[in-house]
Protein backbone atom coordinates (compact mmCIF):
# COMPACT_ATOMS: atom_id res chain seq x y z
CA UNK A 1 0.00 0.00 0.00
CA UNK A 2 1.56 3.53 -0.82
CA UNK A 3 0.92 5.32 2.19
CA UNK A 4 1.89 8.81 0.51
CA UNK A 5 -1.11 8.76 -1.71
CA UNK A 6 -3.47 7.49 1.01
CA UNK A 7 -1.87 10.35 2.98
CA UNK A 8 -2.61 12.78 0.20
CA UNK A 9 -5.88 11.83 -0.94
CA UNK A 10 -6.73 12.44 2.71
CA UNK A 11 -5.75 15.89 2.91
CA UNK A 12 -7.61 16.33 -0.32
CA UNK A 13 -10.55 15.22 0.85
CA UNK A 14 -10.63 17.27 4.13
CA UNK A 15 -10.22 20.20 2.14
CA UNK A 16 -13.02 19.74 -0.24
CA UNK A 17 -14.69 19.86 3.17
CA UNK A 18 -15.14 16.04 4.23
CA UNK A 19 -15.49 15.87 8.15
CA UNK A 20 -15.75 12.05 8.42
CA UNK A 21 -13.50 9.96 6.16
CA UNK A 22 -13.17 6.11 5.29
CA UNK A 23 -10.10 4.07 3.79
CA UNK A 24 -10.71 1.09 2.10
CA UNK A 25 -7.01 -1.09 1.79
CA UNK A 26 -8.70 -3.68 -0.56
CA UNK A 27 -8.71 -3.85 -4.38
CA UNK A 28 -11.44 -1.87 -5.86
CA UNK A 29 -12.21 -4.59 -7.91
CA UNK A 30 -14.74 -5.42 -4.57
CA UNK A 31 -17.88 -4.63 -4.56
CA UNK A 32 -18.22 -5.94 -1.16
CA UNK A 33 -15.49 -4.17 0.39
CA UNK A 34 -16.13 -3.10 4.30
CA UNK A 35 -15.98 0.63 3.82
CA UNK A 36 -17.71 1.01 0.85
CA UNK A 37 -20.67 -0.99 2.35
CA UNK A 38 -20.54 1.53 5.36
CA UNK A 39 -20.39 4.37 3.53
CA UNK A 40 -23.67 2.64 1.01
CA UNK A 41 -25.40 2.01 4.33
CA UNK A 42 -25.07 5.52 5.49
CA UNK A 43 -26.69 6.92 2.38
CA UNK A 44 -29.51 4.87 2.12
CA UNK A 45 -29.96 5.94 5.62
CA UNK A 46 -29.95 9.73 4.89
CA UNK A 47 -27.23 9.93 7.44
CA UNK A 48 -24.84 11.42 4.93
CA UNK A 49 -25.63 15.15 3.05
CA UNK A 50 -23.00 14.76 0.73
CA UNK A 51 -20.36 12.35 -0.57
CA UNK A 52 -17.14 13.21 -1.81
CA UNK A 53 -14.56 10.68 -3.78
CA UNK A 54 -10.90 11.53 -4.89
CA UNK A 55 -11.83 9.55 -8.09
CA UNK A 56 -15.14 7.71 -9.68
CA UNK A 57 -12.90 4.03 -9.79
CA UNK A 58 -13.57 4.90 -5.73
CA UNK A 59 -17.45 3.38 -5.87
CA UNK A 60 -16.45 0.29 -8.76
CA UNK A 61 -14.39 -0.81 -11.37
CA UNK A 62 -17.19 -1.79 -13.60
CA UNK A 63 -20.23 -0.07 -14.87
CA UNK A 64 -22.77 -1.95 -13.68
CA UNK A 65 -21.45 -1.99 -10.00
CA UNK A 66 -20.76 2.40 -10.50
CA UNK A 67 -24.54 2.66 -11.74
CA UNK A 68 -25.90 0.75 -9.16
CA UNK A 69 -24.39 2.82 -6.03
CA UNK A 70 -24.75 5.88 -8.19
CA UNK A 71 -28.58 5.31 -8.24
CA UNK A 72 -28.44 4.22 -4.08
CA UNK A 73 -27.43 8.46 -4.32
CA UNK A 74 -29.77 9.41 -6.08
CA UNK A 75 -32.92 7.54 -4.50
CA UNK A 76 -31.72 9.15 -1.28
CA UNK A 77 -31.17 12.63 -2.76
CA UNK A 78 -27.76 12.88 -1.75
CA UNK A 79 -24.93 14.43 -3.93
CA UNK A 80 -21.50 13.06 -5.20
CA UNK A 81 -18.52 14.83 -5.85
CA UNK A 82 -15.70 13.70 -7.61
CA UNK A 83 -12.53 15.74 -7.37
CA UNK A 84 -10.16 14.61 -10.14
CA UNK A 85 -12.93 14.49 -12.81
CA UNK A 86 -14.71 17.77 -11.15
CA UNK A 87 -18.31 15.54 -11.26
CA UNK A 88 -21.23 17.15 -9.22
CA UNK A 89 -24.78 15.41 -10.07
CA UNK A 90 -26.15 18.62 -8.53
CA UNK A 91 -24.83 19.42 -12.33
CA UNK A 92 -26.64 18.42 -15.82
CA UNK A 93 -23.36 17.53 -16.69
CA UNK A 94 -22.78 14.98 -13.80
CA UNK A 95 -24.55 11.71 -15.14
CA UNK A 96 -23.10 11.74 -18.58
CA UNK A 97 -19.84 12.18 -17.35
CA UNK A 98 -20.42 9.74 -14.56
CA UNK A 99 -21.20 7.17 -17.13
CA UNK A 100 -18.22 7.58 -19.34
CA UNK A 101 -15.54 7.92 -16.98
CA UNK A 102 -17.24 4.40 -15.63
CA UNK A 103 -17.12 2.84 -18.96
CA UNK A 104 -12.80 4.23 -19.11
CA UNK A 105 -12.70 2.59 -15.51
CA UNK A 106 -14.31 -0.51 -16.69
CA UNK A 107 -11.41 -0.76 -20.00
CA UNK A 108 -9.00 -0.06 -17.52
CA UNK A 109 -9.29 -2.93 -15.42
CA UNK A 110 -10.18 -5.00 -18.37
CA UNK A 111 -6.42 -4.01 -19.93
CA UNK A 112 -5.07 -5.04 -16.42
CA UNK A 113 -6.56 -8.24 -16.32
CA UNK A 114 -5.66 -8.98 -20.23
CA UNK A 115 -1.70 -7.63 -19.50
CA UNK A 116 -1.74 -10.37 -16.42
CA UNK A 117 -3.50 -12.71 -18.28
CA UNK A 118 -0.43 -12.50 -21.10
CA UNK A 119 2.28 -12.54 -18.35
CA UNK A 120 0.95 -15.90 -16.67
CA UNK A 121 0.07 -17.43 -20.01
CA UNK A 122 4.34 -16.54 -20.64
CA UNK A 123 5.06 -18.24 -17.52
CA UNK A 124 2.86 -21.44 -18.43
CA UNK A 125 4.49 -21.58 -21.90
CA UNK A 126 7.97 -21.91 -20.02
CA UNK A 127 6.63 -24.60 -17.40
CA UNK A 128 7.11 -21.79 -14.50
CA UNK A 129 6.14 -22.66 -10.85
CA UNK A 130 3.47 -21.03 -9.49
CA UNK A 131 4.04 -18.11 -6.94
CA UNK A 132 2.48 -19.58 -4.09
CA UNK A 133 4.25 -22.86 -3.44
CA UNK A 134 2.94 -25.81 -1.24
CA UNK A 135 4.33 -26.70 2.02
CA UNK A 136 7.46 -28.48 1.75
CA UNK A 137 8.16 -26.25 -1.51
CA UNK A 138 9.92 -23.27 -2.21
CA UNK A 139 10.06 -21.16 -6.02
CA UNK A 140 13.57 -20.92 -7.33
CA UNK A 141 13.62 -19.20 -10.12
CA UNK A 142 11.18 -20.84 -12.73
CA UNK A 143 11.10 -24.30 -10.78
CA UNK A 144 9.90 -25.87 -7.66
CA UNK A 145 12.36 -27.07 -5.47
CA UNK A 146 12.08 -28.82 -2.04
CA UNK A 147 12.46 -26.77 0.90
CA UNK A 148 15.27 -27.50 3.11
CA UNK A 149 15.61 -24.46 5.37
CA UNK A 150 15.58 -25.36 9.04
CA UNK A 151 12.32 -25.38 10.40
CA UNK A 152 11.01 -26.99 13.65
CA UNK A 153 12.98 -27.37 16.39
CA UNK A 154 11.86 -31.02 18.24
CA UNK A 155 11.96 -30.51 21.85
CA UNK A 156 12.22 -34.21 22.62
CA UNK A 157 15.44 -34.24 20.89
CA UNK A 158 17.15 -31.08 22.15
CA UNK A 159 20.50 -31.43 23.63
CA UNK A 160 22.07 -30.86 27.41
CA UNK A 161 22.83 -26.84 26.15
CA UNK A 162 19.74 -26.25 25.02
CA UNK A 163 19.31 -22.94 26.83
CA UNK A 164 22.54 -21.93 25.77
CA UNK A 165 21.74 -22.40 21.91
CA UNK A 166 18.28 -19.97 22.59
CA UNK A 167 20.80 -17.03 21.78
CA UNK A 168 22.39 -18.88 18.61
CA UNK A 169 22.26 -16.53 15.34
CA UNK A 170 23.10 -19.91 13.13
CA UNK A 171 19.56 -21.94 12.59
CA UNK A 172 21.27 -24.57 11.67
CA UNK A 173 23.24 -25.01 14.59
CA UNK A 174 19.64 -25.40 16.28
CA UNK A 175 18.30 -29.16 16.43
CA UNK A 176 15.35 -29.86 14.28
CA UNK A 177 14.31 -30.91 11.09
CA UNK A 178 13.86 -29.07 7.43
CA UNK A 179 10.90 -28.47 5.94
CA UNK A 180 11.03 -31.02 3.42
CA UNK A 181 11.48 -33.30 6.05
CA UNK A 182 8.43 -32.47 7.94
CA UNK A 183 6.46 -32.30 4.74
CA UNK A 184 7.47 -36.01 3.94
CA UNK A 185 6.67 -37.05 7.32
CA UNK A 186 3.23 -35.73 7.36
CA UNK A 187 2.71 -37.78 4.39
CA UNK A 188 4.14 -40.86 6.21
CA UNK A 189 1.74 -40.54 9.17
CA UNK A 190 -1.28 -40.11 6.72
CA UNK A 191 0.32 -43.39 4.99
CA UNK A 192 -0.03 -44.90 8.14
CA UNK A 193 -3.81 -44.20 9.12
CA UNK A 194 -5.35 -44.18 5.94
CA UNK A 195 -7.55 -40.83 6.84
CA UNK A 196 -7.36 -36.99 6.84
CA UNK A 197 -9.03 -36.77 10.27
CA UNK A 198 -6.45 -39.66 12.17
CA UNK A 199 -3.53 -38.27 10.49
CA UNK A 200 -4.34 -34.71 11.69
CA UNK A 201 -4.59 -36.09 15.08
CA UNK A 202 -1.33 -37.58 15.04
CA UNK A 203 0.27 -34.92 13.45
CA UNK A 204 -1.53 -32.13 16.27
CA UNK A 205 0.11 -34.61 19.07
CA UNK A 206 3.17 -35.54 17.57
CA UNK A 207 4.44 -31.86 17.20
CA UNK A 208 2.06 -30.19 19.87
CA UNK A 209 0.79 -27.89 17.31
CA UNK A 210 -1.88 -25.56 18.72
CA UNK A 211 -5.18 -24.02 16.29
CA UNK A 212 -3.74 -20.96 14.65
CA UNK A 213 -5.45 -18.73 11.65
CA UNK A 214 -5.96 -20.83 8.48
CA UNK A 215 -3.06 -20.58 5.59
CA UNK A 216 -3.78 -17.29 3.32
CA UNK A 217 -0.61 -18.60 0.96
CA UNK A 218 2.20 -20.57 0.14
CA UNK A 219 4.73 -18.39 1.45
CA UNK A 220 3.39 -18.08 5.61
CA UNK A 221 4.83 -22.04 6.11
CA UNK A 222 2.34 -21.78 8.86
CA UNK A 223 2.72 -25.29 10.11
CA UNK A 224 -1.27 -25.94 11.15
CA UNK A 225 -3.40 -28.99 9.12
CA UNK A 226 -7.09 -29.21 8.87
CA UNK A 227 -8.47 -32.52 7.22
CA UNK A 228 -9.84 -30.44 4.26
CA UNK A 229 -6.49 -28.68 4.21
CA UNK A 230 -3.91 -31.87 4.05
CA UNK A 231 -6.36 -33.93 1.64
CA UNK A 232 -5.97 -30.59 -1.06
CA UNK A 233 -2.05 -30.30 -0.05
CA UNK A 234 -1.66 -34.85 -0.72
CA UNK A 235 -3.41 -34.57 -4.07
CA UNK A 236 -1.52 -31.45 -5.30
CA UNK A 237 0.78 -32.66 -8.46
CA UNK A 238 3.58 -30.94 -7.26
CA UNK A 239 3.83 -33.09 -4.61
CA UNK A 240 4.85 -36.17 -7.27
CA UNK A 241 6.75 -33.73 -9.44
CA UNK A 242 4.50 -31.59 -12.10
CA UNK A 243 3.60 -28.13 -12.00
CA UNK A 244 -0.54 -27.98 -12.28
CA UNK A 245 -2.08 -24.60 -13.53
CA UNK A 246 -5.92 -24.14 -13.87
CA UNK A 247 -6.96 -25.52 -10.16
CA UNK A 248 -8.97 -22.74 -9.48
CA UNK A 249 -10.99 -19.80 -11.39
CA UNK A 250 -12.52 -16.15 -10.95
CA UNK A 251 -15.66 -15.92 -11.38
CA UNK A 252 -17.40 -12.41 -12.49
CA UNK A 253 -18.00 -11.71 -9.05
CA UNK A 254 -14.00 -12.41 -8.12
CA UNK A 255 -14.72 -14.67 -6.50
CA UNK A 256 -12.04 -17.78 -6.55
CA UNK A 257 -13.60 -20.82 -7.05
CA UNK A 258 -11.85 -24.32 -7.28
CA UNK A 259 -11.69 -26.33 -10.58
CA UNK A 260 -12.06 -29.54 -11.21
CA UNK A 261 -8.89 -31.87 -11.64
CA UNK A 262 -10.60 -33.15 -14.97
CA UNK A 263 -10.24 -29.51 -16.13
CA UNK A 264 -6.17 -29.06 -14.42
CA UNK A 265 -3.49 -28.22 -16.93
CA UNK A 266 -0.96 -30.39 -15.29
CA UNK A 267 2.80 -30.27 -17.10
CA UNK A 268 4.39 -33.68 -15.81
CA UNK A 269 8.19 -34.02 -14.79
CA UNK A 270 9.13 -30.53 -14.16
CA UNK A 271 11.01 -30.98 -11.10
CA UNK A 272 11.49 -34.77 -11.22
CA UNK A 273 14.28 -34.65 -8.48
CA UNK A 274 12.13 -32.69 -5.89
CA UNK A 275 9.63 -35.33 -5.21
CA UNK A 276 7.69 -35.37 -2.24
CA UNK A 277 5.61 -38.56 -3.81
CA UNK A 278 6.54 -41.55 -6.03
CA UNK A 279 4.00 -42.63 -8.46
CA UNK A 280 2.89 -45.29 -6.36
CA UNK A 281 2.35 -43.32 -3.38
CA UNK A 282 0.52 -40.94 -5.07
CA UNK A 283 -1.87 -43.53 -6.70
CA UNK A 284 -2.46 -45.21 -2.75
CA UNK A 285 -3.16 -41.80 -1.37
CA UNK A 286 -5.66 -41.53 -4.08
CA UNK A 287 -7.25 -44.47 -3.17
CA UNK A 288 -7.58 -44.33 0.55
CA UNK A 289 -9.17 -40.91 0.00
CA UNK A 290 -11.79 -41.72 -2.28
CA UNK A 291 -12.49 -44.92 -0.61
CA UNK A 292 -13.02 -42.86 2.66
CA UNK A 293 -15.21 -40.78 1.07
CA UNK A 294 -17.18 -43.32 -0.43
CA UNK A 295 -17.16 -45.72 2.62
CA UNK A 296 -18.12 -43.31 5.31
CA UNK A 297 -19.26 -44.45 9.11
CA UNK A 298 -18.02 -44.82 12.70
CA UNK A 299 -16.62 -48.50 12.52
CA UNK A 300 -14.88 -47.84 8.98
CA UNK A 301 -11.66 -47.23 10.95
CA UNK A 302 -9.60 -49.50 13.69
CA UNK A 303 -8.83 -47.04 16.50
CA UNK A 304 -7.38 -49.41 18.32
CA UNK A 305 -3.66 -48.68 18.47
CA UNK A 306 -2.24 -52.08 19.10
CA UNK A 307 -3.90 -53.83 16.01
CA UNK A 308 -2.03 -53.99 12.61
CA UNK A 309 -4.95 -53.41 10.36
CA UNK A 310 -6.13 -49.61 9.60
CA UNK A 311 -9.60 -50.73 8.21
CA UNK A 312 -11.74 -52.67 10.52
CA UNK A 313 -12.57 -55.96 9.63
CA UNK A 314 -15.29 -55.55 7.06
CA UNK A 315 -15.10 -52.09 6.08
CA UNK A 316 -14.43 -52.84 2.39
CA UNK A 317 -18.15 -53.63 2.44
CA UNK A 318 -19.30 -50.15 2.31
CA UNK A 319 -21.85 -49.12 0.01
CA UNK A 320 -21.90 -52.81 -1.80
CA UNK A 321 -24.49 -54.59 -0.28
CA UNK A 322 -27.73 -54.16 -1.31
CA UNK A 323 -31.30 -55.41 -0.04
CA UNK A 324 -32.53 -57.91 -2.99
CA UNK A 325 -36.04 -57.56 -2.69
CA UNK A 326 -36.16 -53.80 -2.56
CA UNK A 327 -32.86 -52.82 -3.88
CA UNK A 328 -32.44 -50.36 -1.35
CA UNK A 329 -28.69 -50.10 0.15
CA UNK A 330 -28.29 -52.37 3.41
CA UNK A 331 -27.32 -50.87 6.56
CA UNK A 332 -24.84 -52.60 9.15
CA UNK A 333 -25.56 -54.28 12.29
CA UNK A 334 -24.59 -55.91 15.25
CA UNK A 335 -26.09 -58.20 18.22
CA UNK A 336 -25.04 -60.15 21.32
CA UNK A 337 -25.53 -63.49 21.40
CA UNK A 338 -27.81 -64.94 24.57
CA UNK A 339 -24.67 -65.60 26.47
CA UNK A 340 -23.15 -62.20 25.35
CA UNK A 341 -19.56 -64.56 25.01
CA UNK A 342 -19.61 -63.43 20.95
CA UNK A 343 -21.10 -60.15 19.15
CA UNK A 344 -22.37 -61.33 15.11
CA UNK A 345 -21.75 -58.07 12.43
CA UNK A 346 -24.19 -58.29 9.42
CA UNK A 347 -26.15 -56.40 6.84
CA UNK A 348 -30.18 -56.12 6.39
CA UNK A 349 -32.14 -53.69 5.04
CA UNK A 350 -33.03 -50.40 5.71
CA UNK A 351 -36.95 -51.29 4.86
CA UNK A 352 -37.17 -53.94 6.78
CA UNK A 353 -40.73 -54.13 8.69
CA UNK A 354 -41.31 -50.25 6.55
CA UNK A 355 -42.45 -51.85 3.32
CA UNK A 356 -39.54 -53.99 2.71
CA UNK A 357 -40.80 -58.39 3.69
CA UNK A 358 -36.49 -58.62 3.25
CA UNK A 359 -37.05 -59.03 7.44
CA UNK A 360 -34.14 -61.26 8.24
CA UNK A 361 -30.10 -59.73 8.71
CA UNK A 362 -27.20 -61.69 6.82
CA UNK A 363 -23.70 -62.09 8.58
CA UNK A 364 -21.21 -60.64 7.48
CA UNK A 365 -18.76 -63.60 7.50
CA UNK A 366 -21.33 -65.56 5.64
CA UNK A 367 -20.97 -62.58 2.58
CA UNK A 368 -16.94 -62.77 2.97
CA UNK A 369 -17.66 -66.80 2.21
CA UNK A 370 -19.72 -66.04 -0.88
CA UNK A 371 -17.78 -63.58 -2.00
CA UNK A 372 -14.89 -66.05 -2.11
CA UNK A 373 -16.21 -68.51 -3.21
CA UNK A 374 -17.32 -66.70 -6.02
CA UNK A 375 -14.06 -65.28 -6.84
CA UNK A 376 -12.24 -68.59 -6.92
CA UNK A 377 -14.79 -70.24 -9.31
CA UNK A 378 -14.29 -66.64 -11.68
CA UNK A 379 -10.65 -67.72 -13.20
CA UNK A 380 -12.14 -70.94 -14.60
CA UNK A 381 -15.05 -69.09 -15.81
CA UNK A 382 -12.65 -66.73 -17.43
CA UNK A 383 -10.36 -68.81 -19.76
CA UNK A 384 -10.43 -68.26 -23.15
CA UNK A 385 -11.18 -71.70 -25.26
CA UNK A 386 -7.11 -70.90 -26.76
CA UNK A 387 -5.54 -70.37 -23.30
CA UNK A 388 -4.94 -73.62 -21.11
CA UNK A 389 -8.02 -74.42 -18.95
CA UNK A 390 -6.49 -76.27 -16.26
CA UNK A 391 -5.96 -73.37 -14.03
CA UNK A 392 -8.03 -74.47 -10.61
CA UNK A 393 -8.79 -73.28 -7.27
CA UNK A 394 -5.49 -74.97 -5.39
CA UNK A 395 -4.70 -75.48 -1.19
CA UNK A 396 -0.95 -74.49 -2.01
CA UNK A 397 0.94 -71.77 -3.83
CA UNK A 398 3.19 -73.36 -6.63
CA UNK A 399 5.79 -72.20 -8.59
CA UNK A 400 4.62 -70.33 -12.27
CA UNK A 401 6.76 -71.04 -15.48
CA UNK A 402 6.52 -67.51 -15.76
CA UNK A 403 8.06 -67.34 -12.05
CA UNK A 404 10.81 -69.77 -12.23
CA UNK A 405 11.65 -68.07 -15.88
CA UNK A 406 12.27 -64.87 -14.18
CA UNK A 407 14.25 -66.09 -11.51
CA UNK A 408 16.47 -68.11 -13.52
CA UNK A 409 16.75 -64.39 -15.80
CA UNK A 410 17.62 -63.12 -12.34
CA UNK A 411 20.34 -65.60 -11.08
CA UNK A 412 22.29 -65.11 -14.89
CA UNK A 413 22.21 -61.36 -14.54
CA UNK A 414 23.49 -61.88 -10.61
CA UNK A 415 26.57 -63.99 -12.29
CA UNK A 416 27.69 -60.65 -14.40
CA UNK A 417 30.14 -58.78 -12.06
CA UNK A 418 30.37 -55.41 -13.43
CA UNK A 419 29.24 -51.85 -12.47
CA UNK A 420 26.83 -50.80 -14.99
CA UNK A 421 23.52 -47.97 -13.90
CA UNK A 422 22.01 -50.38 -16.61
CA UNK A 423 22.50 -53.59 -15.42
CA UNK A 424 21.56 -52.90 -11.78
CA UNK A 425 18.59 -51.02 -13.15
CA UNK A 426 17.39 -54.49 -14.43
CA UNK A 427 18.08 -56.91 -11.53
CA UNK A 428 16.17 -54.30 -9.51
CA UNK A 429 13.84 -54.70 -12.40
CA UNK A 430 13.70 -57.82 -12.31
CA UNK A 431 13.24 -58.96 -8.51
CA UNK A 432 10.34 -56.22 -8.88
CA UNK A 433 8.73 -58.51 -11.47
CA UNK A 434 9.09 -61.68 -9.18
CA UNK A 435 7.53 -60.04 -6.04
CA UNK A 436 4.91 -59.08 -7.84
CA UNK A 437 4.42 -62.47 -9.27
CA UNK A 438 5.10 -63.94 -5.32
CA UNK A 439 2.44 -61.41 -4.52
CA UNK A 440 -0.11 -60.65 -6.92
CA UNK A 441 -2.02 -58.29 -4.56
CA UNK A 442 0.51 -56.03 -3.73
CA UNK A 443 0.36 -52.44 -3.83
CA UNK A 444 2.39 -52.12 -7.47
CA UNK A 445 0.86 -55.42 -8.96
CA UNK A 446 -2.57 -54.08 -8.29
CA UNK A 447 -1.72 -50.41 -10.20
CA UNK A 448 -1.36 -52.24 -13.43
CA UNK A 449 -3.81 -54.75 -13.15
CA UNK A 450 -7.14 -54.90 -14.92
CA UNK A 451 -10.53 -56.50 -12.83
CA UNK A 452 -10.00 -60.36 -15.34
CA UNK A 453 -5.88 -60.53 -14.08
CA UNK A 454 -6.67 -59.56 -10.43
CA UNK A 455 -9.46 -62.52 -10.51
CA UNK A 456 -7.16 -65.11 -12.43
CA UNK A 457 -4.26 -64.06 -9.71
CA UNK A 458 -6.67 -65.00 -6.75
CA UNK A 459 -7.18 -68.94 -7.94
CA UNK A 460 -5.94 -69.85 -4.29
CA UNK A 461 -8.24 -70.22 -1.65
CA UNK A 462 -5.20 -69.50 0.63
CA UNK A 463 -4.45 -66.19 -0.77
CA UNK A 464 -8.07 -64.89 0.08
CA UNK A 465 -8.21 -66.51 3.66
CA UNK A 466 -5.23 -65.00 4.51
CA UNK A 467 -6.06 -61.31 3.30
CA UNK A 468 -6.06 -58.49 5.84
CA UNK A 469 -8.62 -56.00 6.42
CA UNK A 470 -6.55 -53.00 4.53
CA UNK A 471 -5.41 -55.22 2.04
CA UNK A 472 -9.30 -56.06 1.55
CA UNK A 473 -10.17 -52.59 1.62
CA UNK A 474 -7.69 -52.30 -1.44
CA UNK A 475 -8.73 -55.21 -3.16
CA UNK A 476 -12.28 -55.95 -3.18
CA UNK A 477 -13.75 -52.83 -4.04
CA UNK A 478 -11.81 -53.09 -7.33
CA UNK A 479 -13.06 -56.43 -7.95
CA UNK A 480 -16.62 -56.66 -7.07
CA UNK A 481 -19.91 -54.25 -8.54
CA UNK A 482 -22.47 -54.90 -5.64
CA UNK A 483 -24.11 -57.79 -3.25
CA UNK A 484 -27.71 -58.25 -2.91
CA UNK A 485 -28.89 -60.11 0.19
CA UNK A 486 -32.12 -61.86 1.07
CA UNK A 487 -33.53 -63.07 4.55
CA UNK A 488 -29.87 -64.34 5.93
CA UNK A 489 -28.34 -65.84 2.44
CA UNK A 490 -26.09 -63.90 -0.33
CA UNK A 491 -28.05 -64.17 -3.27
CA UNK A 492 -25.75 -62.66 -5.75
CA UNK A 493 -22.01 -61.38 -5.88
CA UNK A 494 -21.76 -59.51 -8.87
CA UNK A 495 -18.21 -58.90 -9.97
CA UNK A 496 -17.15 -55.56 -12.20
CA UNK A 497 -16.16 -56.47 -15.75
Amino acid sequence: MNTHALEQQIERLKRAGATLIICDVQKGKKDDRPGLMHIIKLVQEKKIAELIVTRLDRLGRSVVSIRKNIAVFQESEVNLRVLDQLIDLKTSQGMFMINLLASLAEMEVDQLSERVRHGKQHRRNQNAACECAPFGYRVDGIAYRLDRTPFLCLLEQRPENYQELSEESDPKQLPGIMVAQLARDCIDIFLAMKGVSKAVRVITQKYGIGRCHSKKNGHDKIFHWTPAGIKRWLLNPVLQGHTVYNKRRTTSRGQRQENSPEDWDIRTDTHAGDRLLTDQEAEEIKQIIEFNASHVGTALLNYDASAPDTYSPYAYLRSLVFCAECQAKAITKSRESVDRHKKYFYYSCRHARKGCNNLKGTKKELIETAIINQLLQQPVALQSPGLNTSLQPISSPLKSEKLQKMEVRLAKLEEIVDIDPDLEELKQKTRQQIQEELNPFSTKALETRQVREIIQSGNNLVIWQLLSADEKVLIYPKSIDYITIRNGTVELVALKD
